[in-house]
Parts: structure tokens; C-alpha cells; sequence
């Protein structure tokens, strides 16, 4: 979702010391040779703005909200709404104050808990996103969003055999979906490594044809190289919006490609590559901050 105003360029010598990686799928093992490439031929993003008419919508809603003639009801629907603008635009900690606004005048809406929960899960407050989530599912148990998110947080904490269950309902409502099929496998990944890359492997046959996001389940099985992948991102773009979200996808599956090699170094720069999108709302953005968070506390010195 990036455009033509994007600076696209070819890095010509290395940005860290990685190794490229070739995958054996007779045996699933990733082999790493030199020289490294895991760095070339990227598109630097050029970050996207604030969105003008976010901006004009959030002082709309700061009028509207105000209004005595609001039932509570209203009033709870429009703080949650502007919620999500002030997460649009990277103001997360303004959208978490509405959706718990929000609550005080609706304790049944339950998407406002939903949004609350993937909150606590990006600071790392576990116990309180599965609260959420699991308030989200007593009031409405066929919200998939929940599964998704929950399983997320299960996974993030260290518990990837319980994310495997919601990640794997989740994945059930549309076995078509590339991402559904990623984040069930990143979460499998952890508890059985080969199975998780055999069921990958199996499952790709069923994507929804024609979708570019197929591209980065192909490299993850090792039936396109790197450099197909990054120059599949400039295939049929209209915006640099367009291409901005297809750099943040791309960039954070590649970190987590290459955190899963234990190339730490090579991750966090396709991770923070994600974070220069400025693509706030997308779950990949969100999460490239939490795993460069999980990179320093690992390699942090006593």
C-alpha cells in the first residue's frame, strides 16, 4: 500500500551480519550459507502521515461526544469509535482511556474489550488481556477476533500450547486466509517445530488464490526466494498507502522468518523496518514492537 512518492532501494552491501537462508524441506531444517542476502534488495518506506481526515474526524467526535443528548449507549459507541481513530494514528494509550470510557457507559460492548485486551497484550499484562478476551467470548462466543487475540496473547506469554486451540478455531472460520494460517503456525511452531512446517505445508494448498499475501506462505516454505518475495510487493500498487501495508507485512514476517533461525540482529532490523511503515492499526505493526521488546530483554546484560 505504498506509493510511487516510496524511496525504493537497492542495498548493495549489508545492514547486518546474517546469513542467507535456504530451506531443506526433505527434512524441514533451515541451513544458513554465506554470503548473506537476508538484508539486499529491500524497499525503505517512506512513513505514512497522519491521516487528515482522522485527524478532522477525531474533532468531530470530540464535539459529538460532549452532547447531553446522547443516551449512554451512544455516548459508549462513539467513545469506542474514537478509540479507534486514536489507535489509527499511533496514540494508543489516548484509544485504551476511550475504550475504557466506553465501558463505564455500555458494560456490554464487548468489541470495547476486545480492543482493551490486545492493549494489555502489547504492554506485556497477560493476565489482564485474557480477562478481556474471555469477557469478550462470555458475551459473544462466535467473536473470532477474540480467538485470534487471545491466542495471541497465550503465545506472547510463553503458553503456545494453549494459543494452538484459539489459534486453530480461528484459523477454521477461514481456511482460505493466509494470515490465519501464519499465526496458527507461529504458535505451533512453538510446541512442534517439523509438524508446524508439515501442516504449513499442507494447509497452503487450501489459500484463496490470487492474493498477494500468498507470497510470504511460499517463502516461508521455501518456494520463493527472498528477493521474489520483496519484489512481489510492487506488483499491482495504486497507492503508497497500499504499498506501506504490504512493506509492514512483509518486514514483520521476515523478522519473525529469521528470529525463528536465531538471527536476532537480522530480525530487529526487518522489525523496526516494519515500525517505519507508521501502518498503527495493523496487527503486524503493533506486534513488531513487542517482538523487538522480546529481542533486547533476551539479549539484554545483567
Amino acid at each position: 500500500m505504498f506509493r510511487f512518492y516510496i524511496y525504493l532501494v537497492v542495498i548493495s552491501t549489508l545492514l547486518t551480519s546474517g546469513c542467507a537462508v535456504s530451506v531443506d524441506q526433505s527434512n524441514n531444517t533451515s541451513k544458513k550459507s554465506v554470503p548473506s542476502e537476508s538484508m539486499a534488495n529491500l524497499i525503505i518506506p517512506e512513513p505514512v502521515p497522519a491521516s487528515l481526515r482522522a485527524q478532522q474526524a477525531l474533532a468531530k467526535f470530540n464535539i459529538i461526544v460532549m452532547s447531553p443528548e446522547l443516551t449512554e449507549d451512544e455516548r459508549a459507541e462513539l467513545l469506542f469509535k474514537r478509540g479507534l481513530l486514536h489507535d489509527s494514528v499511533g496514540l494508543p494509550s489516548l484509544a485504551f482511556l476511550d475504550f475504557k470510557q466506553a465501558l463505564r457507559f455500555n458494560p456490554r460492548l464487548y468489541q470495547a474489550y476486545n480492543s482493551i485486551g490486545i492493549y494489555h497484550t502489547v504492554h506485556n499484562d497477560y493476565i489482564e488481556a485474557y480477562e478481556s478476551f474471555d469477557a469478550v467470548l462470555e458475551m459473544n462466543n462466535e467473536y473470532e477476533f477474540a480467538y485470534l487475540n487471545r491466542g495471541m496473547a497465550l503465545y506472547y506469554a510463553g503458553r503456545a500450547e494453549l494459543a494452538v486451540p484459539d489459534m486453530q478455531r480461528y484459523y477454521e472460520q477461514q481456511p482460505g486466509d493466509a494470515y490465519r494460517l501464519l499465526w496458527r503456525y507461529f504458535a505451533a511452531h512453538q510446541v512442534d517445530p517439523e509438524q508446524a512446517f508439515t501442516q504449513l505445508q499442507q494447509d497452503s494448498a487450501s489459500l484463496e488464490q490470487g492474493l498477494w499475501v500468498n507470497n510470504i506462505v511460499a517463502f516461508y516454505l521455501g518456494e520463493l526466494s527472498q528477493s521474489v518475495l520483496l519484489s512481489s510487493i510492487l506488483e499491482g500498487i495504486d497507492t503508497r498507502n497500499q504499498m506501506n501495508e504490504r512493506l509492514c507485512e512483509a518486514y514483520f514476517y521476515l523478522g519473525k522468518f529469521y528470529r525463528h533461525l536465531g538471527q536476532e540482529k537480522v530480525a530487529s532490523n526487518f522489525f523496526k523496518l516494519a515500525l517505519s511503515t507508521n501502518i498503527f492499526e495493523f496487527v503486524e505493526h503493533r506486534f513488531a514492537r513487542v517482538e523487538l521488546a522480546a529481542i533486547r530483554n533476551v539479549n539484554m546484560k545483567p
